[in-house]
């Protein structure tokens, strides 16, 4: 069985390593560790962690619940709220982004075994549930997408979606002529579209790869459009592609 991989996001260094040791201990592997949200959110999506541990307390602009609602936004992933701020403010902010539970320093071992393995639990139930649900208004064929548009089922071709944005829980389909929105995140669509046609080069965009026009560092330019790609993806692509 493949361990969960988790991402510690902490920024007294003594405090994480130590927890780091426990995680460990107790089986799971721990991908890494950031100390501000900036970091976190380039070690999701260069690492792909199963689950979070946020420090609600954290270097950097925005704090440990601001991240939670960046993660809420972009990624698909459980976390769990860490604080040594019991208060009800705190605890009313940490609610608003709906955490998988929330561990109030000190913890024991324990209690972090409890908190993960009932987070994962009841993340896998809620995307069963959320996953048959959507199942609803949208499905993909080998060459098509259906989607739904003035109470219908519409058939748009693979060959005509130009890339797909990201709205939070929603997508955006961009097709040379129309853009549909789609009620399924950027991430089930991934799955789902041949990885051969579509490359997430973006946690906001996902495109496809005969449309590009041109490559940079930091971005690609397609149907007039220029779209940013992250660091990881931009060497990846260059290896898709045939370099004339």
């Amino acid at each position: 069985m493949n361990k969960i991989k988790i991402l510690i996001v902490e920024d007294e260094l003594v405090i994480a390593e130590d927890l780091k040791d426990t995680l460990e201990d107790l089986g799971y592997e721990v991908v890494g560790i950031a100390i501000s949200c900036r970091e976190a959110m380039a070690m999701i999506e260069e690492r792909s962690p199963d689950l979070a541990l946020l420090d609600v307390q954290i270097k950097g602009g925005k704090d440990g619940i601001e991240l939670a609602a960046e993660i809420n936004e972009h990624y698909r992933i459980p976390f769990l709220m860490l604080t040594s701020h019991a208060d009800i403010h705190t605890i009313n902010r940490a609610k608003a982004v709906n955490p998988y539970g929330y561990l109030v320093k000190p913890f024991n071992e324990k209690e972090i075994l409890a908190g993960i393995e009932l987070a994962m639990s009841n993340f896998a139930k809620k995307q069963v549930k959320n996953g048959n649900q959507e199942g609803e208004e949208e499905f993909v064929l080998k060459d098509s997408l259906f989607v739904r548009a003035n109470g219908m089922l519409v058939k748009i071709k693979l060959q005509d979606i130009i890339y797909l944005e990201a709205d939070a829980n929603y997508t955006i389909v961009n097709t040379r002529n129309k853009k549909f929105v789609i009620r399924a995140t950027l991430k089930e669509l991934d799955s789902k579209l041949d990885s051969h046609r579509f490359a997430r080069i973006h946690k906001s965009f996902l495109v496809n790869l005969e449309e590009i026009d041109g490559i940079q560092a930091d971005s690609i330019h397609l149907a007039g459009k220029e779209i940013p790609i992250s660091r990881s993806q931009y060497s990846w692509l260059l290896h898709q592609i045939k370099l004339l």
